[in-house]
């Protein structure tokens, strides 16, 4: 229970960031709309690839992604997830993975520790344009668990 009240709190804290207005004052707005999805990453296999969102021909504006993954240490700053990988970018393009130390807010523990990363398009080494949020099984080994969650939330214009 504790799992999913944490979860649910990134979502809903996931979701007041990206109601944070985009441009400047006095820009007019474009038709966007908020996007909001979540899985269990159950059984996703050894190296596989799940593009897990994909709003072409549109771009995301921004895009908050919030994981789970089991860890040497869950505490603010230290290091990524080690079974899973979050690729964004545009397909036929580069993608980027955008899980590091940063990602690592301290929630939870060892066994699953929730990761966060805010990305906007042409930021933090992520490409101009963004169209795909793509997870990767890190794990040359072993399919991810049921204790392996993702929820991305994304302003999609």
């Amino acid at each position: 229970m504790k799992n999913y009240i944490k979860t649910l709190v990134a979502l809903l804290l996931s979701t007041v960031v990206l109601l944070v207005p985009l441009g400047h004052a006095g820009q007019t707005t474009t038709n966007s709309q908020l996007i909001a999805e979540s899985s269990i990453l159950a059984g996703l296999a050894p190296n596989a690839l799940f593009p897990f969102v994909d709003s072409t021909p549109h771009h995301i504006a921004k895009a908050h992604i919030a994981i789970t993954d089991a860890t040497s240490s869950c505490e603010a700053g230290a290091a990524a997830p080690s079974n899973i990988q979050i690729l964004v970018g545009v397909a036929g393009g580069p993608l980027v993975n955008v899980m590091t130390a940063a990602t690592n807010t301290g929630i939870g523990s060892a066994a699953q520790c929730v990761f966060h990363v805010t990305i906007t398009p042409d930021r933090g080494g992520v490409s101009r344009t963004v169209t795909d949020i793509v997870v990767v099984n890190a794990n040359p080994n072993a399919p991810l668990t049921g204790g392996n969650t993702i929820t991305v939330s994304a302003v999609v214009k």
